[in-house]
């Protein structure tokens, strides 16, 4: 009865997973990456010629469907500044300016080798269809074609590793369907019970120098008030 049984959860697991769609594996990404609300502690290093040369350090507080509000907090000279991003509207607000600036999610993010839209945006799911392109025992191999026109890279390819559902890498490609940057995800860590990488490298492919690495130092389920996510919040 017991090696019955337990070939009935046998099959039941294996139909489930070699029934995953493309669009199911992004979906189950976003969930992995994030809750869906919360706050983050964020270091940014960002490397020209492969040499340091800027390092920021920023908070970050997430609702799934509202927004994104990110506060710098380090350097001094860029303490107080906060970006806010709602749908596809981006703005720039700085201490004692009274007027928010608006930003292009499409821009490098302060110079660095993510876009505005890459360290702000975390579902995947929402700008892009998803389909399998390759498929071996450790990975999926998927190609992602933006259905958001404001998204920075048009098509995607991500693998994903098949134990945790999980990103291992992404090639990031121009509407000419050229390779820009790639992305590296390591250095797998527990937040809160969400176990996901902690490190985050985008790579320039038109130089190989110039590279960011992002680092997750802290990730908590928060519940978030919605009123952060507006401008005139923020203004006052």
């Amino acid at each position: 009865m017991k090696i019955f049984l337990f070939m009935i959860l046998f099959l039941t697991q294996a139909q489930y997973t070699y029934s995953l769609t493309a669009d199911d594996i992004i979906g189950m990404v976003d969930k992995n990456l994030m809750f869906d609300e919360g706050e983050m502690l964020v270091s940014i290093f960002d490397y020209k010629d492969k040499k340091l040369s800027k390092t920021l350090k920023t908070k970050i507080y997430y609702k799934k469907d509202k927004g994104t509000l990110m506060e710098f907090l380090k350097p001094a000279r860029e303490k107080g500044k906060k970006i806010l991003l709602v749908k596809d509207n981006m703005w720039l607000f700085v201490p004692a300016v009274s007027k928010p600036l608006r930003l292009s999610a499409k821009d490098s993010f302060m110079g660095t080798s993510f876009s505005n839209r890459d360290l702000m945006d975390y579902d995947i799911k929402n700008d892009y269809k998803a389909k399998i392109l390759h498929e071996t025992d450790e990975y999926y191999k998927l190609e992602l074609v933006a259905t958001n026109k404001n998204v920075t890279y048009p098509k995607v390819i991500i693998h994903v590793n098949k134990e945790n559902i999980l990103p291992l890498k992404e090639e990031l490609y121009t509407i000419s369907g050229d390779i820009i940057k790639t992305i590296e995800f390591s250095d797998i860590k527990n937040f809160s019970g969400k176990i996901r990488p902690s490190v985050i490298t985008i790579i320039d492919m038109l130089n190989q120098n110039n590279y960011t690495k992002l680092v997750l130092e802290n990730l908590e389920q928060k519940q978030i008030k919605e009123i952060i996510f507006s401008p005139q919040s923020i203004i006052k």
